[in-house]
């Protein structure tokens, strides 16, 4: 179950980053102008609803890795914190979701900036917090440890320049997941396999 949680998270960090990384993506996004983002997207509606659905897909396959991983450890101490991940990280797809389905039918809207932008920052903080505790589940847990240190502190950095910046690209949180979910995929289960520094030596 530990190698099919890694497999998803993979599988949902890889359809986010095509989706942002996806040349239409980049064309709308880099534009100076609504009537040149709207121009764009009328262009080539299909390329940018399939961008969307990548976007919203990723985020929800992503999710259901972090809720495979907990439903694995349902019998340690452990999936308390895997599951109040999943929680929150739950709604903050839910507000993603919402948002890249409206852009992709309503594109006037989206263009012209009348879309309610607050829900970004809303759903990437509590994503952002989700996966640090998700972090801090794969640091207690029969994981390796390394990566929910990279996890959990990566994610309150972007936190925090997220409150300081206003918004940050969101793949950043996507390169991460896509971290964990190889070594998730390629650990041994039972096997914590912490870096050689951080082994106990013998006295």
């Amino acid at each position: 179950m530990r190698r099919i949680s890694g497999a998803a998270i993979v599988l949902g960090s890889v359809l986010f980053l095509v989706g942002f990384f996806l040349p239409m993506s980049g064309s709308v996004f880099t534009a100076t102008s609504a009537e040149e983002k709207l121009e764009i997207i009328t262009e080539s509606a299909g390329a940018w609803t399939a961008s969307q659905v990548l976007l919203g897909l990723g985020a929800v396959v992503t999710l259901v890795g972090v809720a495979l991983l907990a439903f694995d450890a349902r019998d340690r101490s452990v999936a308390v914190l895997l599951w109040t991940a999943t929680v929150i990280m739950l709604v903050g797809a839910g507000f993603w979701v919402w948002y890249v389905y409206a852009r992709a039918v309503d594109t006037a809207a989206f263009a012209n900036g009348e879309l309610p932008a607050w829900t970004i920052p809303v759903s990437f903080a509590l994503t952002e917090v989700g996966l640090a505790i998700f972090g801090v589940g794969l640091i207690v847990g029969p994981y390796p440890s390394w990566v929910g240190w990279i996890v959990a502190v990566s994610m309150v950095l972007l936190m925090v320049l997220t409150l300081a910046f206003g918004d940050l690209p969101e793949f950043f949180v996507y390169v991460v997941t896509l971290l964990a979910g190889v070594v998730l995929l390629l650990s041994r289960e039972g096997s914590r396999q912490d870096l050689p520094a951080l082994r106990r030596r013998p006295s």
